[in-house]
């Protein structure tokens, strides 16, 4: 080979940090580009059908997907051997415990009474403070609960509410705005009521809500075949009777304290 043909040959490329800079900025780019195309279309899909998700352990959980909202909402139903009273019982007469906030969700670290429960409302108002793992920031949810029957079919509806501005807002923490879960508790028969849990809440903002989609499904399962049954099997719960609850079979109604 001449020493032309050598200096006439095209030198091989060689990668700068400066062109490796840019080439990896221009993937980043195009990463969050699709990741936002993603989303977007996510958000945007939807069927407004609830979808069967779990059915093990005698409890089904449903999906729903609302065209416009990223996250699903959940329901879960099972059928059990309880009274109407003592599943109500067990979602309002312990609401001022802060080891009852625990029982129910582990990271409650804090709990202030804003009302306290009343027979005549049907009802009360808490505020729980839930401590997250890191990076993300304390939140606060101001929680209105409130039952009520329908006095046609005998249903029991437990609605648990955000009511965010109920109480000036705390430095410590994020205060969530949206959550609106609800208990449906309908009489079987021979002793037993089918219990619905609907859920439809957000942790509020910088929080993964793709996991959130991902891991509330087991979470509901979880719910209702493992820890309701633990938390409800209390005598005070077994034997709460209210006023505004008529239950076929029932004792006659006692004031729930």
């Amino acid at each position: 080979m001449s020493a032309a043909t050598v200096a006439g040959a095209p030198k091989p490329r060689r990668f700068t940090l400066k062109k490796t800079a840019k080439f990896l900025l221009f993937g980043l780019a195009a990463l969050i580009a699709l990741g936002w195309i993603a989303s977007a279309a996510w958000t945007a899909s939807g069927d407004d059908q609830w979808k069967l998700e779990l059915d093990k352990d005698g409890v089904q959980v449903y999906s729903y997907k609302a065209p416009g909202s990223f996250l699903k909402q959940f329901k879960g139903v099972r059928t059990a051997k309880y009274s109407q009273s003592q599943i109500a019982a067990a979602l309002l007469l312990d609401n001022d415990s802060l080891d009852n906030c625990r029982a129910w969700i582990p990271i409650c670290t804090d709990l202030k009474v804003v009302e306290r429960y009343d027979p005549r409302m049907q009802g009360d108002a808490i505020l729980w403070t839930l401590t997250l793992p890191g990076p993300f920031t304390k939140r606060e949810f101001l929680i209105k609960t409130h039952v009520e029957q329908d006095p046609v079919d005998k249903n029991v509806y437990i609605d648990v509410m955000a009511d965010a501005h109920k109480r000036p807002l705390d430095d410590c923490c994020l205060r969530i705005v949206h959550i609106h879960n609800r208990w449906q508790l309908a009489p079987k028969g021979n002793g037993e009521i089918e219990i619905q849990l609907t859920q439809d809440n957000s942790m509020g903002g910088f929080f993964p809500e793709l996991l959130v989609n991902l891991t509330t499904a087991q979470a509901t399962h979880q719910l209702l075949s493992q820890q309701l049954p633990a938390l409800v099997e209390k005598d005070r719960y077994r034997n709460a009777r209210f006023d505004f609850i008529d239950e076929p079979g029932a004792q006659a109604a006692v004031a729930a304290r």
